[in-house]
């Protein structure tokens, strides 16, 4: 029973404002509402805006940019923070956590970059891995209103130190991603609330593809081929729309190409712009 401290009626256990008056009921048991989470963030800064411009305008340009950021966070299996105009904060861990978190952010980050610029763009990102206090499902504000803690003020500080078209990426997230990304290694950031610069990495491009890769690559042209590789990304295609499972058999006396053909499916999965996990 929790007594409101406005009326001192008694209210459920569970209740966040009184029944009778509707005052919010402050409780020590209110913590339960929250848990700490390993959380990886990620901020993305669309450049180019003008300040003071018409809001209409500046809608037309945002709202495009928002729902594509928001694409491909929800592909990589993130969630979308809070949108802040140009502004937009990401979480990969919470409410739903992967081994692989880091990964994912980093990749959803470089993918950012990438589309944007497809579209004459520019944004610049910042990525840490750090604890967080998280609202639990149910509990009040949620992903969005309630995601607190170190790593998010140190992403949104990396976010800030970054180039146009750069993703600047902190020390915990890139000891666990070190041999999945190509890096280079910049100038210490300091971190508001940090006594010591903190060590970062300019992220450039995933070695190999999302999951175990062994694909092995070729240098000699593709020719002959494309009925046989046009039938496969059918397959991959219709996969994908009908989200469905296709199964395809390659049979064939060795040194026919089998593997190559693979490969060049594998190229395609990698060109998708949604995540494909290739697994061989």
């Amino acid at each position: 029973m929790i007594v409101c401290p406005s009326c001192s009626d008694a209210n459920p256990d569970n209740a966040r404002f009184c029944v009778s008056c509707g005052s919010p009921l402050e409780t020590a048991g209110r913590a339960s509402d929250e848990e700490r989470k390993l959380v990886t963030v990620v901020f993305a800064e669309l450049l180019g805006i003008e300040e003071g411009g018409d809001p209409e305008d500046l809608r037309r340009v945002l709202e495009p940019y928002q729902a594509r950021v928001g694409r491909i966070v929800a592909n990589h299996g993130g969630t979308i923070d809070k949108f802040m105009g140009s502004v937009v904060l990401c979480v990969f861990g919470a409410p739903v956590a992967h081994e692989d978190d880091p990964e994912r952010g980093v990749r959803t980050a470089l993918r950012i970059r990438d589309a944007l610029a497809e579209l004459g763009q520019s944004v610049r990102l910042g990525v840490t891995t750090g604890e967080a206090v998280v609202a639990l499902p149910g509990s009040g504000p949620q992903i969005g209103e309630a995601v607190t803690g170190d790593v998010v003020n140190t992403a949104s500080r990396l976010q800030t130190a970054a180039g146009p078209g750069e993703v600047l990426v902190g020390a915990t997230t890139h000891d666990a991603t070190a041999l999945v990304f190509d890096w280079v290694e910049r100038e210490p950031v300091l971190v508001k609330g940090k006594a010591e610069p903190q060590r970062v990495w300019l992220a450039l491009a995933p070695r190999s593809r999302f999951g175990f890769d062994v694909r092995v690559g070729s240098t000699s042209p593709f020719i002959g081929r494309k009925d046989q590789l046009g039938q496969l990304r059918f397959a991959f295609q219709r996969a994908v729309a009908e989200s469905t499972v296709q199964l395809v058999t390659i049979t064939g006396e060795a040194g026919i190409g089998k593997s190559r053909l693979i490969q060049e499916l594998s190229n395609t999965a990698e060109e998708w712009p949604n995540l494909v996990r290739w697994r061989q």
